[in-house]
């Protein structure tokens, strides 16, 4: 092998290419392997059902529907309504005010089962 004095390493071309990591943009589309994601998960079975699942749908031709992402215009900073509860203006001197509910249990009890 080589020593670091026979190698011929260029240093200036690095500063040369000083790039921001935000300036940088890739064209890469994500991998969609539905038939592979199918055999991983469920097996032969799986994939073979993936496959013809797939298959029906290149043979009917649907083409998926794109949805335009919708933006809208905020006159102020959103208001976290699980906390401060909301407010509705309906003309200028009547509004609506909802209070904050209480949390819900993630967990509710559950009956037990008759054995």
């Amino acid at each position: 092998m080589d020593t670091d004095d026979e190698m011929d390493v260029d240093t200036a071309a690095d500063d040369d290419h000083d790039l921001d990591a935000d300036a940088v943009e890739f064209d890469v589309e994500p991998i969609s392997d539905p038939v592979g994601t199918a055999r991983r998960r469920h097996g032969a079975g799986g994939a073979m059902l993936a496959a013809g699942m797939f298959g029906l749908d290149i043979a009917l031709g649907r083409k998926p529907k794109e949805e335009a992402p919708i933006v809208m215009a905020a006159s102020s900073e959103p208001v976290d309504i699980e906390k401060d509860g909301i407010e509705v203006p309906i003309d200028e001197t009547t509004s609506v005010f909802a209070p904050p509910q209480p949390p819900s249990d993630p967990f509710p009890p559950r009956r037990r089962r008759k054995t």
